[in-house]
């Protein structure tokens, strides 16, 4: 997913968790105690990605609406060629203002998860020399925004042993929940080879994960509704192979692709309707700074609206409804713009 530009890969709904013994830390909150042996997450939860290297990210405005308190901070880069992360390269992971926001979703009981990588920038999987200097600028990302969800989001070539140490460190020292964002090739094909060779290596140092695959911009087979739900149940197919098998997530990107194919509300419904069946309890999309109507009819993806006709976060209201989620509560019941 691109930290600045919608671009194929994200892209664009959460992260199936994974909850062991919390880590302390100072700085904001650390991750919860929980039972080693405890399910990876029950029931379903909806996380949509926010791009926040963007200058205003709209992510309390998403929670004052009631459209929920869970968000995906994407995308932690290295900055300036250094095993340092930041938001998009750009924005340190501490900047007050953003950390305010995160404040505000972590006191009305929102889960938050940081995400690595996506489809452009300078990966820290790749500049930080050794894993555990990569295990440590996870923990940086980690600290500075309170979250207990560690995504990494794969659409480039990686040292795919450094990463599965790497999360396995993190995973050990501070209990956090790990997914894997992963590229599919098709509605048939599933994940694509460089995705399934990631999979593999993190399974084999033991880390329990969820996979999430990007569900988009692929060509479509029928409906794209149909084309949506085919690749997942192909990639539930795939990592039902590993052992212990994965969890598994989705992440599609609402509105306008990047490659043609329109993911209408109508598709969203239909979607939804599907993944419980299909094993899915973690939806997430790109993005929620594309979650509303400011440009119905465009043919091209755009950063800050969805392309299509609807109410701002309708799409993540849709997810919710159909998760079953209890309404989100904000101040006043509860005494990439993202690309």
């Amino acid at each position: 997913m691109p930290p600045h530009v919608v671009t194929a890969a994200l892209v664009g709904t959460a992260a199936l968790a994974v909850t062991l013994l919390a880590g302390c830390s100072s700085g904001p909150p650390p991750a919860h105690t929980a039972d080693t042996s405890a399910p990876l997450r029950t029931g379903s939860s909806v996380t949509p990605y926010v791009d926040v290297s963007a200058s205003n990210p709209p992510i309390t405005a998403m929670s004052d609406a009631g459209a929920g308190n869970d968000v995906a901070l994407s995308f932690g880069l290295a900055t300036n060629g250094a095993c340092t992360p930041s938001w998009g390269g750009e924005r340190a992971v501490d900047d007050p203002t953003l950390v305010a926001q995160l404040t505000t979703l972590r006191d009305r009981g929102g889960k938050l998860t940081v995400a690595t990588g996506g489809a452009s920038g300078e990966y820290l999987e790749n500049v930080c020399a050794t894993a555990d200097e990569l295990a440590d600028a996870y923990g940086r990302l980690l600290d500075a925004t309170g979250a207990t969800q560690l995504d990494v989001d794969v659409e480039a070539d990686v040292p795919t042993e450094r990463v599965a140490d790497a999360l396995h460190t993190v995973q050990t020292r501070r209990g956090t929940a790990v997914s894997l964002t992963l590229q599919v090739a098709g509605a048939e094909e599933g994940l694509d080879e460089r995705a399934l060779d990631v999979a593999r290596t993190v399974a084999a140092a033991g880390v329990r994960f969820s996979v999430n695959p990007l569900v988009m911009n692929f060509p479509p087979s029928g409906t794209w509704s149909s084309s949506m739900s085919d690749a997942v149940d192909a990639v539930r197919s795939q990592v039902a192979t590993l052992s212990p098998a994965p969890g598994l997530a989705v992440t599609i990107m609402i509105g306008q692709n990047d490659t043609g194919p329109v993911t209408t509300l109508d598709d969203a419904r239909t979607l939804a309707a599907t993944l419980p069946g299909l094993g899915v309890d973690d939806v997430r999309f790109w993005s929620l700074g594309r979650d509303n109507g400011g440009c119905p009819g465009t043919t091209k993806a755009r950063p800050d609206c969805s392309g299509v006709d609807q109410s701002a976060f309708a799409f993540t209201q849709v997810f919710r409804d159909a998760a079953g989620a209890p309404p989100a509560t904000n101040a006043a019941t509860n005494g990439r713009n993202g690309s």
